[in-house]
């Protein structure tokens, strides 16, 4: 693993597959460039995989299972993973655990 990660930390950003984006994002490496990334990824995806009935995704559990103090410094992230978020729905019940979990730990009106 940690050499895995090692060799994706040397990759540019914008070559990172999104699974290679879940792996370094699982890890805490990168945040304040990857999460921007993975967000607008997981945006862009969400109505398409909406409308198939069914999503569950490696990148959506490592963007959701970061600490709530990595989404303070991202507020503005947090706010769109929170509209791609609300356009799924049925997500699986491992998944959907995680995502409760972050959407609670959200600030009020967010």
């Amino acid at each position: 693993m940690v050499k895995a990660v090692h060799e994706l930390r040397r990759r540019p950003v914008g070559t990172l597959e999104a699974d290679e984006l879940a792996r370094l994002i699982t890890q805490d490496v990168g945040l304040p460039w990857l999460l921007p990334l993975a967000v607008e990824i997981l945006r862009d995806t969400a109505p398409g995989q909406a409308a198939g009935g069914w999503y569950d995704d490696d990148l959506l559990y490592a963007v959701v299972t970061r600490k709530p103090e990595v989404w303070g410094d991202h507020p503005e992230s947090a706010r769109e993973l929170k509209e791609a978020l609300d356009m799924l729905t049925d997500l699986s019940r491992y998944v959907k655990e995680e995502v409760d979990g972050f959407l609670a730990s959200l600030p009020k009106g967010m």
